[in-house]
């Protein structure tokens, strides 16, 4: 049994030895390096072209609700029109033109969905080569993006590079 606890001491020093080594080699080896971060809140709300697509976003969104409106007031009318009526073919109708609207309803909140996911992603690819490109350009080892949850609990001054990339790709 001692001859057992005394080979496993053994390799837990040796494999506790190890990763400390590994350890210090990374952390020394990053040491140099520059390190950054962008607020990914931020350059979502500040980026031109960001803002330009939930502007793109909005007016689709807008023309969407003017149609659902219209849609919505036919269907008042129709309901007006027929008020009291035991018509068949009148509740026929309203029953139609509600399950249009619902219709209408469900494919244009898709739509809106699809076309944000869409935007959204574009967005992101520019941003993601643009730090590419920038951190290549200014010789950081690392650019990290931090967001609204807590992804950086600290970071040094000076390593947020937030507004140098906004003045920088808001200009191209």
């Amino acid at each position: 049994m001692i001859n057992f606890l005394k080979k496993n001491a053994v390799v837990l020093g040796v494999l506790s030895s190890l990763f400390l080594s590994i350890f210090c080699f990374i952390m020394l080896s990053v040491g140099n390096d520059k390190i950054a971060y962008v607020e990914s809140s931020r350059i979502f709300q500040e980026y031109n072209a960001a803002k330009s697509e939930r502007e793109k976003l909005e007016t689709r969104s807008k023309e969407f609700k003017l149609k659902l409106d219209t849609l919505s007031r036919e269907i008042r009318e129709t309901i007006i029109r027929n008020d009291g009526k035991e018509d068949a073919n009148a509740k026929q109708l309203v029953l139609m033109k509600q399950k249009q609207f619902d219709d209408y309803q469900r494919s244009v909140q898709e739509t809106l969905q699809s076309e944000e996911a869409a935007a959204m992603s574009k967005v992101a690819a520019e941003l993601n080569s643009f730090l590419k490109e920038y951190g290549k350009r200014n010789h950081y080892k690392f650019i990290f993006i931090a967001n609204p949850s807590g992804t950086i609990a600290y970071a040094a001054e000076g390593t947020n590079v937030t507004e140098d990339v906004l003045k920088e790709i808001n200009q191209k």
